[in-house]
């Protein structure tokens, strides 16, 4: 009985810490950070988009990032986290969206736009990483031997540097798309002929 009542103590930590989205009783986007659980709450909208595209598709989870990466985040404000940030990325004056995550077979950054009262989903990026979260990160040289973490070595923030600069002037805010002591990759959201989507951006 005892065992039984801990597993089940367990589960609802485990529950408890997972990445949850919900839907808005403001009708805003909003991340919430309590523990080590966030929840991502989308407009009913929104969230019926999502759904839509991908059913099985589900925000990463706090508590499976390193140390390390939760500390790079500690210092740049609310709505980021390393799996979702909210920012305007067209420059329509509109708060968007962007998530990563995976469904039961790849990882995806997406992005939720606000366009002209309805909400636009757009695929930003696509991985393959298999047992992501158990990846192994090297974060320091100590003597001979590396440190290293395990945690999901992926994470997603605003364009930094010269590539945020460049895609201010055209008042827009990129997607960079970032592994941890590794490449990086920044995208732009672009309205084409082919409508909305997101294509990488490219210093001259």
């Amino acid at each position: 009985m005892i065992k039984l009542i801990t597993f089940f103590l367990l589960l609802a930590s485990i529950t408890q810490a997972a990445t949850k989205v919900e839907k808005s009783e403001k009708n805003t986007l909003e991340i919430n950070l309590k523990g080590d659980a966030v929840t991502i709450k989308l407009p009913d909208v929104a969230q019926q988009v999502l759904t839509k595209w991908n059913p099985d598709f589900k925000p990463f989870d706090r508590k499976d990032y390193s140390k390390s990466i939760i500390e790079l985040f500690k210092d740049i404000g609310v709505n980021q986290m390393p799996m979702a940030f909210i920012d305007d990325l067209d420059g329509n004056g509109k708060k968007d969206i962007v998530l990563l995550g995976n469904d039961k077979k790849n990882q995806f950054v997406v992005a939720l736009l606000q366009l002209d009262k309805k909400w636009t989903l757009i695929k930003v990026d696509q991985m393959d990483i298999e047992n992501i979260k158990d990846t192994e990160i090297p974060t320091e040289v100590s003597g001979t031997s590396v440190v290293k973490e395990t945690g999901i070595p992926l994470y997603i923030l605003q364009a930094q540097g010269e590539h945020a600069t460049k895609l201010k002037e055209k008042k827009k805010v990129g997607i960079q798309v970032e592994t941890y002591l590794g490449a990086g990759d920044v995208f732009e959201i672009t309205d084409s002929t082919d409508g909305m989507k997101a294509v990488k951006f490219m210093l001259d």
